[in-house]
């Protein structure tokens, strides 16, 4: 990605994407990071815009899904806003499904010795 592509200003971070068949300018809120990133929305959290850029960065999959879902309901924006109820995070989307161990007994095997059974040494 090219460098000037992901950009921050005041307290938005802009990445300009090519979705949907246009070029497409995404502006993702500093609280939608905070609040991924789990740390303290109240402006305390010392992200500074380099850590935000770079986030953009790294998480460009969760952004264009954002960006995507946005879309489906406007689709002729041309800049698309992201706060936190979009952007969300990975640990609420996905769960652990499992409700049991799905093995049900001890699978281990028996040591029964040598293959075949017989030993082939000689003596």
């Amino acid at each position: 990605m090219e460098n000037d592509s992901v950009r921050t200003m005041g307290d938005s971070t802009v990445v300009d994407l090519w979705i949907q068949g246009k070029f497409r300018a995404i502006t993702i809120s500093r609280h939608a990071i905070e609040r991924y990133l789990g740390l303290a929305s109240d402006g305390t959290s010392g992200l500074t815009d380099d850590e935000r850029s770079e986030f953009v960065r790294t998480h460009l999959g969760q952004v264009q899904s954002a960006a995507l879902e946005r879309l489906r309901s406007d689709p002729g924006a041309d800049a698309i806003a992201i706060d936190s109820a979009r952007l969300g995070r990975l640990d609420e989307d996905i769960g652990e499904r499992r409700t049991s161990d799905r093995r049900k007994g001890d699978r281990r095997k028996l040591n029964l010795g040598a293959p075949g059974g017989i030993e082939r040494r000689r003596r």
